[in-house]
């Protein structure tokens, strides 16, 4: 039974991986700031072979991260994986943004990120343990609109790159999982007007097939997916033709 501390585990993408993992028999300690919703979790998973727990915090107020993981280490043990998957967005041109919003996005998605990892590292490197990063292809292609969550997802993956050379030594593992747009509620926080949802609904993947990819990597750990894969391609031509893409990509990426 591995112990998995994951973020964002109250709902989407996080609330389908937690339930996979405990169907398969590991211990997961659940972050988040929905308390009921976590709770909840608990009660009707508690039939399945692994164990989950709910543990309340806003990855938000990054001032707390050090002193929560400590309290989570003192009772559950060394984690074997984190899972940085607690992220936000708003989209809208950058002169729309107020203040709290790019700031909500870099300090749930990057200083969150950052301030976890930070924390946990200790007990991670002697665990020789495995750190998950639930990035975007918005971080490799930045489309209109999407300005400061493109920048936030870029800071996501840089930072795992740069980790994960920094603790190869110690045996830890670093991975990044890519996608494009999900199915989850995220879209209708980022863009209430619905516009976005609408527009890459034939294209947006299914929770639960992300949440089976975020297993199969804490089981085979791999250093980068993208999920869809043609995804990956598009990225990889991005770095090789860059205007190419924009123009080709343009209407699309104007859709939200």
């Amino acid at each position: 039974m591995k112990t998995i501390i994951l973020t964002g585990a109250s709902s989407g993408i996080g609330r389908k991986t937690a339930e996979k993992l405990v169907q398969n028999g590991e211990k997961v300690i659940g972050i988040g700031r929905n308390t009921q919703k976590l709770q909840a979790a608990a009660v009707e998973w508690e039939a399945h072979p692994g164990e989950f727990i709910a543990w309340t915090m806003d990855v938000e107020i990054i001032e707390d991260a050090a002193e929560e993981m400590k309290k989570i280490t003192a009772v559950h043990g060394k984690p074997d994986v984190l899972i940085n998957n607690a992220g936000t967005g708003k989209f809208g041109e950058l002169e729309q943004l107020s203040i709290k919003d790019w700031e909500q996005m870099i300090n749930t998605n990057v200083k969150g990120n950052i301030a976890i990892t930070q924390a946990l590292l200790p007990e991670l490197k002697q665990a020789g343990g495995h750190v998950i990063f639930t990035g975007s292809t918005a971080g490799i292609i930045g489309t209109p609109k999407a300005t400061v969550y493109a920048a936030s997802k870029r800071a996501v993956i840089g930072f795992a790159e740069a980790l994960r050379l920094e603790t190869a030594e110690s045996g830890i593992r670093v991975s990044v999982l890519n996608t494009g747009p999900v199915k989850t509620d995220f879209h209708d926080r980022a863009d209430p007007s619905g516009r976005y949802k609408r527009s890459v609904e034939q294209l947006a993947l299914a929770p639960e097939k992300v949440a089976g990819r975020l297993v199969q990597l804490v089981e085979q750990p791999k250093r980068t997916v993208f999920m869809p894969r043609w995804m990956g391609m598009l990225s990889a031509l991005y770095q090789l033709w860059p205007s190419a893409v924009e123009k080709v990509g343009r209407k699309q990426f104007y859709r939200k």
